[in-house]
């Protein structure tokens, strides 16, 4: 079964987004986004479990390298299995 809502731990990391309006699918690239660079183990479970490696792979890949913490990247690299970050635009 997969989650309609966003749990509350993730409200601090999205501060900048309207909390009552953000949805699961339709903003899961900032949340995955964010989850990578700002998140505790418990965000990585759960986007990891609401999304699947194979999607948080293709949502990190598609993200230009800047974007990502380069520790994040090798995390990214460890658990998702994401192979390369665009370049440029």
């Amino acid at each position: 079964m997969t989650p309609k809502t966003i749990p509350p731990i993730f409200k601090p990391l999205l501060w900048g987004l309207k909390w009552d309006a953000l949805d699961v699918w339709d903003n899961r690239d900032a949340i995955i986004l964010t989850a990578i660079n700002h998140g505790e183990l418990a965000h990585l479970r759960w986007i990891k479990k609401t999304y699947g490696n194979t999607k948080i792979r293709k949502v990190l890949s598609r993200r230009l390298e800047t974007e990502i913490y380069p520790e994040s990247r090798n995390l990214a690299r460890v658990l998702y299995g994401v192979s390369h970050f665009r370049k440029r635009r």
